[in-house]
């Protein structure tokens, strides 16, 4: 079962990329519309894969982010929901705007999605939150738990743009969370509150430096 693949993009069509791997082999992969509109001819891409199969057909289904893939795989799990299905889901809400949509109940959002009827955004929405309690994913749910312990209401798409630019600065999950309690409810906009977490964290850093420079020398002087 293929769970991953790299490569250059051959050619793109709607909700489907051709990707050509270092063996020479070409692969169809289907993708988020998002995905397929933004891909370039000879772009080197990476994907998380999920293998559908079936008795008469084995399709491949492509994502960025290892938690898009995840939340596809949670769609799919929705009865009536398959994957072309789930996919035009996540063509229409991006990953952040769907946990948002769960968590505030938002049927509508679900409406939105062509094939998807009243009561199977119903059922989506009730299926998703289950699952997301009980197998959350990290960037979505590690933020939201940890804004529902301090009283935040920090959106997904708040959560996702914050959280993903402090790991890509190489700050860890544990350093990320206790600040988001800081910057979450101010009315910064998105580049003040990043800057006020890396000030935030780094001032915490610094602290502790300091502290464990003063325990070291106090060891020192009892010697």
């Amino acid at each position: 079962m293929i769970a991953y693949l790299e490569g250059q993009i051959l050619r793109s069509e709607a909700n489907l990329i051709v990707l050509k791997t270092s063996d020479g082999v070409g692969y169809a992969v289907h993708v988020s519309q998002h995905l397929a509109v933004k891909a370039s001819p000879e772009e080197f891409i990476t994907l998380h894969i999920y293998t559908n199969v079936r008795e008469d057909d084995i399709s491949l289904y492509g994502f960025q982010k290892l938690e898009e893939k995840e939340l596809f795989e949670m769609l799919i799990k929705t009865s009536g929901v398959g994957p072309k299905l789930g996919l035009a889901v996540l063509s229409v809400l991006s990953p952040s705007q769907l946990v948002d949509a769960v968590h505030q109940d938002s049927n509508e959002s679900f409406s939105q999605v062509p094939g998807i009827g009243k009561k199977t955004a119903v059922k989506l929405c009730l299926d998703l939150k289950d699952q997301l309690k009980r197998h959350p994913i990290s960037v979505f749910e590690a933020g939201l738990a940890e804004s529902s312990k301090t009283g935040l209401t920090l959106s997904g798409t708040e959560i996702d743009g914050v959280f993903s630019a402090l790991k890509n600065l190489g700050y860890t999950e544990k350093e990320i969370l206790p600040v988001l309690r800081e910057t979450g409810s101010s009315d910064l906009p998105f580049e003040g509150r990043l800057k006020k977490s890396t000030f935030i964290i780094d001032s915490i850093a610094l602290k502790q430096s300091i502290l464990e420079i003063l325990i070291f020398r106090r060891k020192i002087w009892q010697i």
